[in-house]
């Protein structure tokens, strides 16, 4: 049911408004590559429903009706290219190593193309919802919190956001053991430590931005496959042709005049027939190409440089002062700027916590992730072990565990209280009350 509603959502996620959980780099491969894609398919599929596809040269005894025969056979079987310097090959496997074989696919190739760089983001959305917090919803509030004017609006949707997150890396350390084999072995393999942290977006977040790496780089093999020749390097000769000033009419990967070879029978006579054609779609097929391996190449150095800039900002000092720094913004007491932030950022947020601060910041705004900080900073002190994945004085005890447990249940009824006061909606009434962006979410937050 999950893959039905996402594919469901694909036309407003691909063309809607902005509306974000990831970077930019991820929207240039799952947005706007696919909106390329789609519409150099739909301009293809155009060009090759009309009248001009191919014109063959017949010989002068046929008649129409043999011309249009000409034309439909040699369009639906393959010709092949050969250069006007050169004879006609009579040898069969010569003549199969110069098919032109893709051009009746073309439109289909884009729009597998399309798919495969959506998947990365079905997967991150889908899997993503299962860790217990939406990313979206959280940038909205966070969007929705610069443009609101009322103090109390503000002040319940910074609680929102402040107790949303809470409560997110609260049940993340108590679901960590589920799945944990496999958590650490994707752990392991990425170069992540997924030990006693709560590392599940962030692994998710690591995997996706592979697979788009993967994406556009295997794309530019994988059209090897379907063109029938090196495509990964049709960007660098060409290059290496303006450069040495050669002539760019002819291409051998879409070559637009190819010969056509086929059977007549004649009662009991079979007649072969060779004619030459012309591809008028391969003029557009070779400046569609051309555009996509020089984005291809593009998004492979915009991936590879976003993969590695995040990797950075994940892990060591960088992921230490970038939380550090903003909780001595607001912290005018030189007693405050000493106290650790060590144990706030390890042990309370954690990986998947500081991920997702900077997925705000990136998608909103750093003044409201800086005060966010500062909220997760106040409900970190309550704790009386300091957190809620213990570790401090006494955290053994039950009493300690059912203070936690008890500050938990609060959090999630004023949460709750926040959301439908914020809206007006009566809790106690028949009407099943809406959460602050129900509108985005279809699924039913109600109480009995």
């Amino acid at each position: 049911m999950d893959l039905f509603a996402t594919v469901s959502r694909l036309p407003f996620s691909v063309l809607g408004p902005h509306r974000s959980d990831t970077c930019t780099v991820d929207r240039l491969n799952y947005k706007y590559t696919v909106i390329l894609l789609v519409i150099f398919s739909i301009v293809v599929s155009n060009k090759q429903f009309s009248s001009d596809h191919i014109a063959c040269w017949v010989p002068g005894h046929f008649t129409r009706s043999y011309e249009v025969y000409s034309n439909n056979i040699c369009w639906v079987s393959n010709t092949y290219y050969v250069t006007p310097t050169e004879t006609l090959p009579l040898d069969e496997t010569k003549k199969k190593h110069r098919v032109v074989k893709y051009y009746q696919w073309t439109p289909f190739i884009l729009l597998f193309q399309a798919v495969l760089f959506y998947l990365p983001r079905m997967m991150w959305r889908s899997l993503s919802a299962k860790s217990g917090i939406n990313i979206v919803n959280l940038v909205d509030a966070a969007l929705n919190y610069q443009t609101v004017d009322r103090f109390e609006d503000r002040q319940k949707i910074m609680s929102y956001l402040t107790k949303s997150i809470d409560q997110y890396v609260y049940m993340r350390k108590r679901k960590r053991k589920r799945f944990d084999f496999i958590r650490r072995l994707i752990a392991f393999i990425l170069c992540v430590p997924g030990r006693k942290m709560g590392s599940y977006l962030l692994i998710l977040f690591f995997v996706t931005k592979i697979l788009f790496i993967a994406n556009s780089i295997g794309q530019l093999f994988l059209l090897n496959i379907f063109l029938g020749h090196n495509f990964a390097s049709y960007g660098v000769e060409l290059i290496q042709k303006i450069l040495k000033g050669e002539d760019l009419t002819e291409s051998i990967y879409f070559p637009r005049v190819t010969m056509c070879e086929f059977a007549v029978r004649n009662i009991q006579n079979v007649h072969v027939h060779t004619v030459q054609c012309v591809l008028p779609i391969n003029l557009f097929n070779e400046k569609a190409f051309l555009f996509i391996w020089f984005w291809l190449a593009f998004l492979t150095i915009c991936n590879s440089y976003d993969l590695l800039a995040w990797f950075v900002r994940s892990f060591g000092r960088v992921r230490y002062q970038y939380i550090k720094k903003r909780l001595e913004l607001m912290q005018s007491d030189t007693h405050l700027r000493r106290l650790p932030a060590k144990d706030f950022i390890h042990r309370y947020l954690q990986h998947d916590g500081v991920l997702i601060l900077r997925l705000l910041a990136y998608n909103s705004s750093d003044l409201v992730v800086t005060e966010l900080i500062q909220n997760l900073w106040r409900y970190y002190k309550q704790y009386p072990t300091g957190g809620p994945t213990g570790g401090g004085p006494g955290s053994t005890s039950s009493a300690v565990s059912s203070a936690v447990q008890s500050t938990r249940g609060r959090q999630k009824t004023t949460m709750m209280d926040a959301s439908n006061s914020l809206f007006g909606i009566n809790p106690t009434s028949s009407q099943q009350p809406l959460y602050y962006f129900s509108h985005h979410q279809n699924e039913d937050h109600g109480r009995s």
